[in-house]
């Protein structure tokens, strides 16, 4: 027996896919800021004729990456249209799964050629 004021599981639903991508905003916040900071680190390791080219351009993209997360997560919290919202929860997904799997590649490749 439900009730007329019972939430319906699509509701349920679309409330942890909110909270897990607000969730999302501070960690993306983080990962910018790190790789900001592996940038600045690259440089001083390139002042030392250290090739690590590959590594900095994809960094400086990640960081990117990262920054466009926040402004989705931001625009997807503050939407009426639950439709757009879950699209945005998709997108947010998948910038952020390729930002943090090249992030990983690009610290793999500079632990391998710097050190």
């Amino acid at each position: 027996m439900t009730s007329g004021n019972a939430p319906s599981e699509t509701d349920d639903d679309f409330a942890r896919h909110l909270d897990v991508t607000l969730r999302l905003l501070p960690v993306n916040a983080t990962l910018a800021s790190l790789c900001i900071v592996a940038l600045v680190f690259l440089e001083t390791a390139a002042a030392r004729n250290v090739s690590v080219g590959f590594a900095d351009d994809v960094l400086a993209v990640d960081a990117m990456l990262y920054g466009l997360c926040i402004y989705l997560i931001l625009w997807s919290g503050r939407t009426s249209s639950r439709t757009f919202a879950r699209r945005l929860f998709n997108v947010v997904d998948v910038v952020f799964l390729l930002a943090l799997t090249t992030m990983l590649l690009a610290a793999g490749y500079v632990v391998f050629m710097v050190f």
